[in-house]
């Protein structure tokens, strides 16, 4: 009887991508299944950046350890960040599991279900060097999009992240290695191809001298079928007019930049370790905007941070009021056992941190409004994923959007559309986040 393998991914892309490389090594000898009660073996993925990613994490794991004590479930993996950054602490808190990987032990999957299948245990925290003879993976994005990660790890060092400690330091997959995925996606239908790193404009520093981002995206845009090429995770400092002339040289890159500028306060960004000064950050502001007027630029900030005052957040604020990002995440400080930041003074508690985060979504809602509302009686080409049945209306995204973490714009027609293909949509209506459109003929 073949052994069915429940998956539950949690956290970043990053993850996704690991899960889709374990996928395929399992797939052929053991089957799939969706549901957790209808599985044999439960696989988790798991993610702790943020102490409510860890909290998701271990709450996944119990609901499995409650299967295996009460339900068919017969054995538990668990792998990723989770056990990576806890190793023997986790051991002690969910028992049941069977089976524990790090970060870099995906490649040992198979070894570890195939011995949790025989009734063993398995554990594994091998070395973070980079492997690129792991490239084949089980998508479980919906076409055509996808994404390729072209490194592994960061150098970055914030005083409040715990990445460099679970992934490593920065390591640059050769770019041969990620243009012959780039084309074999392309080939099997994949249009739209979303790079991703912790930090993807550090890509190549550990590489021949030559070899940056600029250049990767340079040649991935003429490999055929890539219709959409896109880039996350951008470190502000790295955004240089090479990478900008590329970007506006290419008609599929998409003029989207997602950059993390974390605060604007000199005096907080100099607590967080962060390379970027409000003065960097307005600099390349303004040769982003320069460079080309249809650039949408997506960024994130953290409030709360010890010893942020609240003349801090005015700051932010204000800086929030010039730059007018397009889009933007607002984060509370999380205290994270083992980073520097978390040993300061000045530590913030949890309903002053909320007040501020809903402080400064109030602030970018409106910026984020006028925006949208600026793209109203304009055309797009939008990439339609799915149907929404209460409000009878198609929905997607534009070069605008990217997948799960901006807005939607829905699109009103008669005709019937089709998920994964593209269609010109013009803007009729404009909201915070999202827009509605009429569908061109």
């Amino acid at each position: 009887m073949t052994v069915k393998i429940g998956v539950i991914s949690l956290g970043c892309v990053k993850n996704r991508i690991d899960t889709e490389e374990m996928l395929a090594q399992l797939q052929g000898e053991y089957e799939f299944v969706q549901d957790m009660q209808d599985a044999d073996i439960m696989l988790i993925n798991t993610c702790a950046f943020i102490n409510d990613a860890k909290e998701e994490s271990i709450n996944t794991i119990l609901e499995a350890e409650q299967q295996k004590k009460f339900g068919k479930l017969k054995g538990i993996v668990v792998t990723g960040c989770l056990p990576e950054r806890l190793h023997e602490e986790l051991k002690q808190v969910v028992p049941r599991v069977d089976a524990f990987l790090g970060t870099a032990a995906y490649k040992e999957i198979r070894q570890a279900v195939d011995a949790v299948v025989e009734g063993s245990g398995f554990d594994s925290y091998p070395d973070r060097t980079i492997d690129e003879n792991f490239s084949q993976r089980v998508l479980t994005t919906v076409p055509p999009t996808a994404y390729v990660k072209i490194a592994e790890g960061c150098d970055n060092c914030c005083s409040y992240c715990v990445i460099p400690s679970i992934r490593g330091k920065y390591q640059s997959r050769k770019p041969e290695h990620i243009l012959e995925e780039i084309a074999s996606l392309a080939r099997d239908g994949y249009s739209e191809i979303i790079l991703i790193a912790q930090d993807t404009t550090a890509y190549g520093k550990d590489l021949d001298e030559g070899i940056n981002l600029a250049g990767l995206m340079d040649r991935a845009a003429g490999i055929p079928g890539v219709k959409w090429l896109r880039v996350l995770y951008s470190y502000p400092n790295g955004i240089t007019d090479e990478l900008l002339s590329v970007m506006c040289k290419h008609d599929n890159i998409v003029k989207y930049l997602d950059i993390p500028i974390q605060h604007t306060d000199d005096e907080i960004l100099k607590r967080m370790h962060r390379r970027n000064t409000w003065k960097m950050t307005d600099e390349i502001l303004q040769k982003i905007r320069a460079a080309s007027e249809d650039f949408i630029i997506r960024s994130t900030v953290i409030v709360g941070f010890p010893g942020e005052k609240r003349e801090n957040v005015i700051h932010l604020y204000q800086d929030l009021k010039k730059y007018q990002f397009d889009r933007l995440g607002v984060f509370t400080y999380s205290q994270e056992e083992g980073t520097p930041a978390a040993e300061m003074d000045g530590q913030i508690d949890e309903e002053e941190k909320e007040f501020r985060r809903d402080s400064v979504l109030n602030t970018q809602s409106s910026i984020s409004l006028d925006r949208n509302q600026a793209r109203v009686d304009k055309t797009y080409e939008v990439l339609i994923e799915g149907y929404d049945e209460h409000s009878g209306l198609y929905y997607g995204r534009s070069y605008a959007e990217a997948p799960d973490v901006d807005g939607k714009i829905f699109v009103k027609t008669q005709e019937t559309l089709e998920a994964g293909k593209y269609y010109p949509v013009k803007i009729k209506m404009a909201y915070s986040y999202d827009c509605m459109g009429e569908l061109l003929k």
